[in-house]
């Protein structure tokens, strides 16, 4: 079997547990009256103007503010552990979210995750987003960039929302309660500690 080199991982709900950092941020920063439209946006276009709208509450707020708002959201079980075995074991990892870049980055940092993939203003002021489809692609040129082969892909995920980056991996991991349609992957292991997992991603090393 070819050995594991990249584990991607989702953010929201796979990485952390409990409220998202939208829910979180919006109920932080007084906009949770947009929740029910932004909460539920789906199609491209959707998500950009979420992101859009919800940068509009951030932009002036320093990133002390923002990592105080995102820091009583719960680590999944294990999570530091198991990226630091992974790390050990020379595996790289990357997340790869839908979330805005700030909010990744935060805790891709708590837990030791070298890189994201994440939304990101682009120079003309419009959002770079990361959509369900465009997440296969853009790990896969992150993989390019390390000389990491499809076969050497693993992805960690738990929506419906992360179902492309799965089905794209050697080795996918569904953390959520109940699969999507048209979703089978390697291990369906709801609500699984992150050092639970990366241990299996290890014995098929």
């Amino acid at each position: 079997m070819t050995r594991t080199r990249l584990v991607a991982f989702d953010l929201d709900g796979t990485l952390t547990r409990g409220q998202t950092c939208l829910q979180t941020l919006a109920t932080a920063f007084g906009f949770a009256d947009r929740m029910p439209i932004w909460g539920q946006a789906r199609t491209d276009e959707e998500i950009r103007a979420a992101h859009a709208g919800v940068w509009e509450h951030l932009r002036h707020r320093t990133r002390r503010e923002i990592a105080a708002a995102l820091s009583g959201i719960p680590l999944a079980p294990g999570a530091c552990e198991g990226i630091a075995a992974l790390h050990r074991a020379g595996i790289r990892t990357v997340v790869v979210s839908l979330a805005l870049a700030s909010s990744v980055a935060y805790f891709a940092g708590r837990v030791g995750i070298e890189k994201i993939i994440a939304a990101e203003l682009d120079d003309n002021g419009r959002f770079d987003c990361v959509f369900p489809a465009t997440k296969p692609t853009l790990l896969a040129g992150h993989a390019r960039a390390l000389r990491v082969t499809p076969d050497q892909i693993a992805a960690v995920g738990d929506s419906v929302g992360d179902v492309h980056m799965l089905r794209s991996a050697q080795t996918s991991i569904y953390v959520g309660a109940t699969l999507p349609d048209d979703c089978s992957p390697t291990w369906h292991l709801p609500a699984a500690p992150i050092d639970d997992i990366a241990r299996l991603i290890l014995e098929r090393h």
